[in-house]
């Protein structure tokens, strides 16, 4: 290669990283040295009933904590909810959380399912985790930092969420 032409790739090479460093620059929000982090634990017990050669779901329940300051929940509220939700989807009990009573007929030929479809479970993830949310924001009495707790058991009636003060370490 000639001296002129790798100068002009070095040169090349040198403005394409340059504007990407500052493209990446750019995008850092402003805020991102004030970002408070927000922790997710999860607690998950389920017990199978053996008999034979075949095992079946006995019972089961989860257990997400959420903690962190309030403000800093609220706003990654979109964020917590997909991550529970996309956690929950891909447990093995979510096929067997059963749904609430819909009151069916005696003419309905067939026996509807017992079972909560994913939608139904996902939809009511999302209900009880916007409304503690709501909930621990408002009420600013407790304190900035903030825990919530959502069991979710056996059927949709058993899915619920609540909060309480976290005591701020440090």
């Amino acid at each position: 290669m000639t001296k002129s032409r790798i100068y002009t790739i070095t040169l090349l090479t040198a403005m394409v990283l340059a504007s990407t460093t500052a493209a990446f620059i750019t995008t850092i929000p402003p805020a991102a040295a004030q970002q408070h982090t927000i922790n997710i634990i999860k607690d998950a017990t389920n017990s199978y009933a053996l008999s034979g050669s075949s095992s079946h779901v006995g019972s089961f329940d989860t257990t997400y904590r959420i903690a962190g300051e309030r403000s800093a929940i609220r706003s990654a509220e979109n964020l917590i909810i997909s991550t529970i939700s996309h956690d929950f989807r891909t447990s093995p009990t979510i096929g067997y959380i059963r749904a609430e009573d819909t009151g069916t007929t005696g003419a309905d030929a067939t026996l509807p399912s017992p079972f909560a479809s994913h939608q139904q479970v996902t939809e009511r993830i999302t209900t009880e985790l916007r409304r503690v949310i709501s909930e621990a924001e408002s009420n600013t009495s407790q304190g900035q930092h903030v825990e919530i707790k959502c069991d979710f058991g056996m059927s949709l009636e058993d899915m619920r969420c609540h909060y309480g003060p976290l005591p701020q370490t440090r």
